[in-house]
């Protein structure tokens, strides 16, 4: 496949879009997205084709890697809902609705920033790759020097940590951590 052969990377795309597919659709339940995801996916295997190295397992590299796709258009999304007014109520609100809105989720921000300060470095590090970076759990142990289950025990202080101090900041702390039990 690396040589550039569209056969193999057709036959790849042909035998693991089913499995593909059914987990993106667990991860989220967008069809469309999930989709987007894997076509992605295999576009840019193909265009980096020349750069890949071998692995043990294609269906790992292919399932992480999806994973990580998805993650990080879940997180762009609610990021992008956060910082949006759609154009229905836009146009309904008033100026000063929008800017109280505006005011708000600027709040929210600061707030979460000021938790996110609060944590010790190494816990601010597996959050930020984990949900930032979009790392997996295997790849984010790898890189802090950690056990998987170091890892696991670390993140699940910093987001306890996150759960107990948000206050009004719960629904945010909710879709993170949705996102990293999938």
């Amino acid at each position: 496949m690396t040589e550039g052969d569209k056969e193999a990377l057709a036959f790849i795309y042909r035998t693991w879009f089913p499995a593909l597919f059914r987990y993106g659709m667990k991860l989220q339940p967008d069809e469309s997205l999930v989709k987007d995801c894997i076509h992605d996916l295999f576009v840019t295997i193909w265009l980096s084709r020349e750069r890949l190295s071998s692995t043990d397992s294609i269906k790992f590299y292919l399932l992480a890697s999806l994973k990580r796709r998805i993650t990080a258009q879940v997180q762009k999304s609610v990021l992008h809902s956060f910082e949006e007014v759609p154009e229905t109520a836009a146009a309904a609100a008033s100026p000063e609705d929008a800017i109280i809105k505006a005011q708000s989720s600027r709040e929210l921000r600061l707030k979460l920033v000021k938790i996110m300060d609060q944590l010790p470095p190494r816990q601010q590090e597996i959050l930020h790759l984990r949900f930032y970076e979009g790392f997996s759990p295997q790849e984010t142990a790898d890189l802090m020097d950690l056990s998987l289950n170091s890892s696991y025990v670390l993140l699940s202080k910093a987001l306890s940590f996150l759960k107990k101090h948000s206050g009004g900041l719960k629904c945010i702390l909710l879709l993170v951590i949705q996102l990293v039990h999938f």
